[in-house]
């Protein structure tokens, strides 16, 4: 998605802030209306995806029900119109087992200490299926299966797949079968010579024999869980979701959706930092762009492409990176950026202990559960989306600016701004940049429009964020008086490290 051209001057402009700091002035072009077949998203665009042994934290269960989780998720159904997606998957998706008699709701076994990011393996029981039933009513389910190999496998599978649907029927959007299969040939899951080919006639079988064994309505499957795509090649040993496609996947009426997962980098040495791999808007890009090709070419085969489980950082983030305000500021750029491309939707990973969560669901070491950062970019996004029917293009697209222009039936109805610029809150506020965004008066009466502002004392932090002055308290509500701010003479001004939605 190419941003237009803009204009930019500097000058001194003289706000409480010293008139030695250089501001910029953005001259907004915004077209009239969209380009012709261009993607419409739904409210809901941006959702999420939960770790699979981490569902009863999250959602609680019958006897003890998460209300913290339950009432963040129904903010965002308020300010949206629409309750997220929630997809339950990953990578202990492939390492639970489904019991019918045991009667705990989920065993989790750690090998290596309490605490660990993730459990070895897990056993579940029909009592788990209580932790889908404390969402907010309404709430739809991505349930990832385990994909177990030989007959065995498959009969695990379907066990675990018709379980699931009898418990919990139509709150059920799709299922996945395993998490990542594109990485599993010479592992314990499945032999060296494990292909591509066979993985589509794998996933089939199952599908097939999941369909005949439930009422399970058709198609209602979102295939590959693939891990990030990095080639694009048509060779026949190359794993991506179109070339699955073209090797018959979709064939038998199973598939809905396929998806991809994404990060920006990995929680390993040398460690991710926040101004490369967060604040830089062409990092984001430059690994987008398999996406976007992606998304066109699955779309050409009558497929809808998501990303299925996505975040900042992968192997559950990386601290003072993922779990500060640059995250939120990275999630409102990255979610907008990608509904103006093929991908149909997007679902932010999280678990428990994970750094990159929107939120921490239960005490963890004396720590009450509260919202993250990244929840506060996700309050901002759901506004930008509100009622869904949404079609977004790009207006600014530069290293650390970023803004989006947001239709609804072809008319411009909003414009969201975000300043990657980093600003910490160890420096002074003298020093902290200023752009000024001048908006054209053929787009609107901006004399009418409201502007909210997502903002903090800095990129680095982790509290005091506000969006329209408002924050999130410790029982999950959004509390304080909503602060809007008008539009003087068509110009609207967003300081580094900030965002704004401007609506009309």
């Amino acid at each position: 998605m190419k941003g237009s051209r803009i204009a930019i001057t500097t000058f001194a402009l003289i706000t409480g802030f010293s008139d030695a700091v250089p501001t910029a002035t953005v001259e907004l072009s915004i077209p009239p209306k969209p380009p012709a077949g261009h993607l419409t998203v739904d409210a809901n665009y941006q959702s999420y995806s939960i770790e699979f042994s981490y569902m009863n934290d999250y959602a609680g269960n019958n006897t003890h029900p998460n209300k913290f989780s339950h009432e963040l998720l129904q903010n965002l159904e308020d300010i949206s119109g629409a309750l997220p997606i929630i997809r339950a998957g990953g990578t202990t998706s492939n390492r639970a087992t489904y019991y019918p008699n045991q009667t705990d709701g989920v065993i989790l076994i750690y090998n290596h200490g309490t605490w660990e990011d993730q459990p070895d393996a897990m056993s579940i029981g029909p009592n788990w299926h209580q932790s889908f039933r404390q969402f907010p009513k309404g709430t739809k389910y991505i349930y990832n299966l385990n994909f177990y190999d030989g007959q065995a496998g498959l009969k695990q599978t379907v066990l675990e797949a018709s379980a699931a649907w009898d418990a919990l029927g139509e709150s059920i959007y799709a299922f996945e079968i395993g998490n990542e299969p594109n990485g599993w040939a010479g592992t314990s899951r499945r032999p060296a010579n494990w292909t591509r080919q066979d993985y589509v006639a794998q996933w089939k079988q199952f599908a097939k024999a999941i369909a005949a064994n439930t009422s399970l309505p058709e198609p209602r499957f979102q295939g590959c869980a693939f891990t990030a795509p990095r080639n694009l090649s048509r060779s026949p040993v190359v794993w991506n979701v179109a070339n699955v496609l073209q090797d018959g996947l979709a064939e038998g009426g199973y598939l809905a959706t396929v998806a991809d997962h994404d990060y920006m980098g990995a929680n390993q040495a040398p460690l991710p930092t926040l101004a490369k791999n967060l604040l830089d808007h062409f990092h984001m890009t430059s690994l987008f762009r398999y996406h976007e090709a992606l998304g066109n070419q699955t779309k050409a085969l009558g497929i809808d492409y998501v990303i299925g489980e996505t975040n900042s950082i992968s192997k559950q983030g990386t601290a003072n990176v993922s779990d500060v305000f640059g995250a939120a500021l990275w999630g409102i750029d990255y979610v907008l950026y990608s509904a103006g491309t093929n991908v149909s939707r997007m679902y932010f990973h999280m678990g428990t202990p994970y750094r990159y969560s929107a939120w921490q669901p239960i005490i963890i070491n004396g720590t009450a559960p509260f919202a993250k950062p990244l929840y506060y970019g996700n309050l901002f996004t759901a506004k930008a989306l509100a009622g869904g029917n949404k079609q977004v293009v790009g207006l600014v697209n530069t290293t650390s600016l970023t803004a989006y222009g947001i239709y609804s039936t072809s008319k411009l109805e909003s414009v969201a701004v975000v300043n990657l610029e980093e600003f910490n809150a160890t420096m002074s506020v003298s020093r902290r940049n200023r752009t000024v965004f001048r908006l054209p008066s053929s787009a609107g009466d901006w004399s009418k429009a409201t502007v909210r502002r997502l903002t903090a004392p800095g990129v680095d932090t982790k509290e005091n964020i506000t969006f329209a002055g408002q924050h999130v308290d410790a029982s999950g509500r959004i509390v304080g008086t909503e602060k809007t701010e008008g539009v003087l003479e068509d110009k609207v001004s967003v300081t580094a490290g900030e965002a704004v939605l401007i609506s009309l």
